[in-house]
């Protein structure tokens, strides 16, 4: 009788000792994770995105797109396909536009994400390991904040074409391994209607999931050998994946040429043909790009740390061999692990997921026969995969913070169900080592890095105690005395409601939609956004002009720090925004003045200027 066994059966009697049986049912993992899920939604309620930066558009985009507004006709954006802002145009539709609608339909999809997740590795490992995996998804992922700047979780996303793809992505590779198992078409035609829609969403996504969709058909063709059955699946999948494709364009199609149809189809992937977006200065950080050899480095002994700890402690776990063969001894052995765990910066512990991600790849491909024995282990196997080439958008610098909620978690899984399940599994099939102090350990270290992300986000959200917007458009900024901007956001949205007419129009420079879609204000053209990377991508002179042919009647000029892409202050550096300012001071004057003066030395300001009547 192996130890998962005897664990096992030690679980039925203590839970009937106690009353309890019904935490012995496989499900009840969940309701731990249910209940850590609640718990991190209230405590960060409404403090999810950030005020002025980049989530504006998740909230303009739908509201305008449910006006009649066509996407990139009249409404350039640089971060994904047309799926999600479709999608949330049409929530607004059904439930009403505001913040709320996105809220509870974003909980929704990722509670059904983590039920999914819960039951794939719970029939690929065990309770404890399903109930630990998303575990590390609420509490590291899906609700947290890491730095001064919100968006990067699953509530209030930067892009919800990452959140959306990553989420459509995971159902795919769940009917992949459906199909791989099963052998019935149907998964295949359901993967490939995913595998579509997420081609709408981003490219590193769509390129994640190929590299998964690859490896399944591999996988397929090596164990099963039906090369009819295959034939027939892979057409069945391919046919799916150009419908959800297809009727995005012959809906542009219905208000455009086919030619710009089929590029607003494709958009997503446009500025990579297009631009050289991804050479700029702040992607280059990014992806670690800019200092290499430090990144290496700390990948390096970050996963020799790993290796190392785990060779040791499965040295001292081994039955016959080993120190830690009493429960009294492994108490003594952990705590070094624990001093350890509670040292460790946290916060840089996706240094390592590269290589634990391939190391995890090669193992459970390695032993995929025999691991198989009364387990699934397809949809690991696929899904590591995935976490490993999704995880190449970061580079060489991996991180599970900023673009990390999305990009990492999947391989941060990977690195969990690799450590808490798979090595410890080997380690006692091959070397006779106890895996129940084994996991214990991992457990323990993985429980205190939790607790002090969870810490780490917590000390960002209790400063966030101002509200901005009204009704179910509130947001929780931070306190001004730490942070003005929401209260500058604030005062703007009074002020517009005293001075603006409902049909009036403004343009927030160089960034800021929030204040355009809380006030309820149009921009009248389609330039949303002036941070280098869009300018790049679009054609400062083209953006300028559109502003010449339709000014706006107000004009919010809004601080903004840009030095991360490498450049200077809006209107002010050469080559970023002077046409625009010039033709601005020429033609608006300044009617109102909130905080410091923007754009001139970092300290926080929205200065409003109104379109002179004789121009």
């Amino acid at each position: 009788m192996d130890a998962f066994t005897s664990e096992k059966r030690w679980t039925e009697r203590f839970t009937r000792w106690r009353g309890l049986a019904w935490l012995d049912s496989n499900w009840a993992g969940l309701a731990v994770v249910a209940v850590a899920f609640v718990i991190a939604a209230a405590v960060s309620w409404r403090k999810w995105p950030d005020v002025l930066i980049d989530f504006g558009l998740q909230l303009y985009l739908p509201w305008r797109i449910d006006h009649g507004a066509v996407l990139y006709r009249d409404l350039h954006y640089l971060s994904g396909g047309p799926l999600s802002q479709y999608f949330n145009a049409l929530l607004f539709k059904i439930f009403g536009v505001s913040f709320s609608t996105l809220i509870h339909a974003n909980l929704a999809i990722t509670a059904g994400m983590l039920v999914l997740i819960y039951h794939r590795f719970l029939a690929a490992a065990d309770r404890w390991t399903a109930t630990t995996i998303c575990l590390g998804i609420v509490l590291v992922f899906a609700f947290n904040e890491y730095q001064v700047v919100g968006n990067y979780n699953y509530i209030a996303p930067y892009s919800h074409e990452l959140f959306h793809g990553l989420v459509l992505s995971i159902l795919a590779i769940a009917f992949l391994s459906d199909w791989v198992s099963k052998q019935k078409t149907g998964y295949a035609v359901a993967a490939g209607f995913c595998f579509g829609l997420v081609f709408l969403t981003k490219p590193e996504i769509f390129v994640a999931l190929a590299a998964g969709v690859v490896t399944a058909f591999i996988l397929y063709y090596v164990t099963r050998g039906r090369r009819d059955f295959m034939f027939r699946s892979v057409v069945a999948f391919l046919m799916a994946a150009v419908i959800p494709v297809l009727g995005f364009f012959l809906y542009f199609l219905s208000v455009e040429g086919w030619r710009a149809s089929l590029y607003s189809t494709a958009f997503a992937w446009a500025p990579l043909w297009l631009t050289p977006v991804a050479r700029n200065h702040f992607y280059l950080w990014c992806t670690g790009l800019d200092t290499p050899l430090s990144h290496l480095r700390e990948m390096a002994i970050h996963f020799l740390c790993v290796a190392l700890l785990a060779a040791l402690y499965a040295r001292l776990f081994q039955r016959q061999t080993g120190l830690g063969t009493k429960r009294t001894a492994w108490l003594v052995l952990m705590i070094p692990l624990l001093v350890a765990a509670g040292w460790f910066n946290w916060l840089n512990c996706g240094a390592s997921l590269p290589l634990l991600g391939l190391a995890a790849c090669i193992l459970v491909l390695k032993n995929y026969r025999t691991l198989s024995v009364g387990r699934e282990m397809t949809f690991p196997l696929v899904w590591s995969v995935f976490g490993l080439v999704l995880l190449a958008k970061l580079g060489l610098f991996s991180r599970v913070w900023h673009y990390g909620f999305a990009l990492a978690m999947p391989a941060a899984i990977t690195a969990i169900f690799l450590l808490f399940w798979l090595l410890p599994v080997l380690l006692e099939k091959k070397y006779d080592v106890d895996p129940r102090p084994f996991r214990f350990g991992v457990w323990l270290a993985l429980m205190i890095g939790f607790g002090v992300l969870v810490y780490d986000s917590e000390s960002w959200y209790t400063t966030k105690t101002l509200a901005v917007g009204q009704g179910g458009d509130r947001i929780l900024a931070f306190d001004p005395r730490l942070n003005p901007a929401g209260a500058g956001v604030q005062l703007a949205l009074e002020w517009i409601d005293k001075n603006v007419p409902r049909d009036g129009t403004l343009a927030v420079l160089p960034e800021g939609t929030t204040i355009n879609y809380l006030s309820r204000r149009v921009n009248p053209t389609p330039c949303l956004d002036w941070t280098p990377t869009v300018l790049t991508a679009f054609g400062q002179a083209g953006m300028t002009a559109a502003f010449e042919k339709n000014p706006p009647d107000y004009i919010f000029l809004v601080e903004r720090d840009t030095s991360e892409f490498g450049v200077g202050y809006f209107g002010r550096s050469p080559g970023y925004g002077v046409e625009l300012m010039q033709w601005i001071e020429e033609n608006y004057q300044p009617v109102y003045l909130i905080g410091h003066e923007p754009l001139r030395n970092g300290l926080f300001g929205i200065e409003i200027l109104k379109r002179q009547a004789s121009r």
